[in-house]
């Protein structure tokens, strides 16, 4: 993790001036006051109409250890790649974004979603919570439904500033429910990756289906497309509570087709992930992503740390899930992870158990960690607002093994941004960066999302997409599934369609 920066203000360093500089002059460029012509000025809440832009004087939090934060400083894009990061630069014919008064950060990267059941995230109350919701409701969904759920999600994280997702499939109830998944995906525009796992439920005794996952991978993720490079394709396997003959047929399937692994790694001990068997099977390696892990031992956190596997933490769900039913510590099992170079990154797992939003699990994060009131030790440190930050973006983009294209601002790096409006009250008076990062920024606060240099929300609205249909079809489709469930408490209250 980068050093704290916590207690001091946006500088850019001496190392960063010379990188910044060296960046101008390895791609043509001269400061801007030289330069009197060529860079056009984009209207206010426009898009620039070319592939060659500038991001002037904003508070940019590169995330990167090499170059530092820049109280005031510039972010050239070009054909989709960062190209330099500094102050005044310019270059001939690139368009200028006005980008006073925001912070300009990497894209947020979530770990761990099951999309599929976007639908029914505001069904849950008492005594009717998610895994209710999940085996009353999840069989009842077509192709369409699927296909709406996902298109919520992911018109959603493109709201919340999160360019990167990780959709956990964990209900594939046939091909086209499948692909409907996916077409989701890859129309988006966001980046991230289709995990492919069994139907909901699938009995201990039977793998998923793996002929049709490699089907899934050969149509979609083969040859030159749209989003090759963008969206990608991994299993979603189960370890805990399966037969080892079983689960090892889908992890093998998986590293034989040179497909990552993600997989829950248990919230209590009759969930809990065999790390050190699966280990010594040469199923855990740095493509590997495991998810809650809250009874992992000594032992299970070094094979992690020593492979590069990560661990995604969910703590939406971790405390009023994991807490009660392992009796787990969390909070010194996530500070015991950190310390031992386990790579950790951030997920709200299910829009019914969290909101979508990386900006509320980093707050949790803090609070959680923070321990003000306990004195620190060697053994259970304090963690930072930086190393938050980093858990909720270069940590996650360890993860996907996307770390050469995303999670920092860094020359050479596609350009996954999101600007940040600090004018907002909310968000004032701007102190620490790094702290008003985590501590008073939410989804209403993001201005502009960009990924691989296409702008994707601008001004507060989302632009690559229409809102208004993304949400009319998924109270539609929410409205059909709980008609197909018939009577009972699943069923809608009324036999008309409602608007909202």
């Amino acid at each position: 993790m980068t050093k704290d920066t916590d207690n001091h203000m946006p500088s850019l360093s001496r190392r960063g001036l010379i990188l910044g500089s060296a960046g101008m002059l390895g791609a043509g460029l001269v400061p801007a006051r030289a330069y009197a012509q060529g860079a056009a000025p984009v209207a206010a809440g426009a898009v620039p109409t070319g592939k060659d832009f500038i991001l002037r004087g904003g508070m940019v939090v590169t995330m990167d250890p090499a170059i530092g934060d820049l109280l005031k400083g510039d972010v050239h894009v070009k054909d989709g790649a960062i190209v330099a990061i500094g102050p005044d630069l310019a270059a001939p014919g690139a368009e200028i974004i006005d980008a006073d008064g925001m912070i300009v950060m990497p894209g947020l990267v979530e770990t761990h979603w099951h999309m599929w059941n976007n639908l029914f995230k505001n069904l849950v109350k008492q005594g009717r919570g998610y895994v209710e919701l999940k085996n009353g409701l999840g069989r009842f969904h077509e192709p369409e439904d699927f296909y709406n759920a996902v298109r919520l999600a992911m018109t959603e994280a493109t709201n919340a500033g999160i360019t990167t997702v990780m959709n956990y499939a964990h209900n594939t109830l046939t091909p086209a429910h499948v692909d409907a998944e996916i077409k989701a995906m890859v129309e988006s525009g966001l980046r991230g990756r289709y995990a492919y796992g069994g139907a909901d439920p699938t009995p201990k005794d039977k793998t998923m289906d793996i002929a049709d996952a490699l089907r899934a991978n050969r149509e979609w993720f083969s040859g030159n497309h749209e989003w090759t490079g963008r969206v990608d394709f991994g299993f979603s396997t189960r370890a805990p509570g399966g037969l080892p003959d079983v689960y090892a047929q889908e992890f093998k399937a998986a590293k034989d087709n040179g497909l990552p692994i993600i997989m829950h790694g248990g919230q209590s001990p009759a969930f809990k992930v065999p790390v050190v068997k699966l280990n010594q099977e040469g199923f855990v390696d740095k493509s590997t992503i495991f998810v809650h892990s809250l009874l992992f031992t000594e032992e299970d956190r070094a094979i992690l740390a020593k492979t590069g596997a990560s661990n995604s933490m969910s703590l939406g769900n971790e405390f009023p899930h994991g807490q009660r039913n392992a009796g787990a510590a969390v909070r010194q099992q996530m500070l015991l992870q950190i310390k031992e170079g386990v790579n950790v990154c951030l997920s709200f797992d299910a829009s019914s158990l969290s909101r979508t939003s990386l900006f509320e699990q980093m707050r949790l994060c803090y609070a959680v960690l923070m321990g003000e009131a306990e004195t620190p030790t060697a053994a259970i440190p304090r963690v930072t607002h930086t190393q938050c930050i980093e858990m909720a973006t270069i940590n996650g983009a360890r993860a996907f093994g996307f770390a050469d294209k995303c999670g920092t601002l860094s020359p050479g790096k596609r350009a996954d941004i999101i600007m940040l409006r600090a004018s907002d009250l909310s968000m004032a008076p701007v102190g620490e960066l790094h702290t008003t990062i985590v501590h008073a920024t939410d989804n209403a606060n993001v201005d502009t999302v960009i990924v691989d240099g296409r702008f994707l929300k601008r001004g507060g609205k989302i632009i690559s997409v229409d809102v208004e249909e993304v949400r009319r079809k998924a109270v539609e489709s929410l409205y059909r599934v709980r008609k197909r469930s018939g009577a009972g408490d699943f069923a809608p209250a009324t036999d008309t369609m409602p608007r909202f």
